[in-house]
């Protein structure tokens, strides 16, 4: 963990060509290391990256695509240091631990008609 979240940090840029995802902990982790990502608009993807808000997401398949927001990346990264910064604040707000477990919580309430969770 310690040696991934090092080379997170020591990296401008994460490129994740995938072509199917749901919501991978590949985008995720270097994310929360301040790191922007560059990825293909599919499966749960964009509930991570905020297009050129927190990372790239490149349109389905089109690895030209990809290549634009790799360099894009690279540009705003080495300008100021916002793209990193929002991608981690997105992973905090949206993925901390007390967020989703709270998220899971309510869910259950819901589901077994506690409006609180008492029942």
């Amino acid at each position: 963990d310690i040696a991934l979240s090092v080379l997170y940090c020591a990296a401008d840029v994460m490129v994740v060509p995938s072509m199917q995802e749901n919501l991978p902990n590949t985008i995720m982790e270097p994310m929360s290391c301040g790191t922007p990502v560059v990825a293909f608009r599919t499966g749960g993807i964009p509930d991570l990256i905020e297009h050129r808000q927190t990372g790239y997401m490149a349109e389905r398949f089109d690895t030209a695509d990809l290549a634009r927001g790799i360099m894009w990346t690279l540009e705003q990264s080495a300008l100021d240091s916002r793209l990193g910064k929002s991608a981690r604040a997105k992973v905090e707000r949206e993925f901390a631990i007390d967020v989703v477990s709270t998220r899971y919580m309510k869910l259950y309430a819901e589901l077994t008609g506690g409006a609180d969770g008492s029942k």
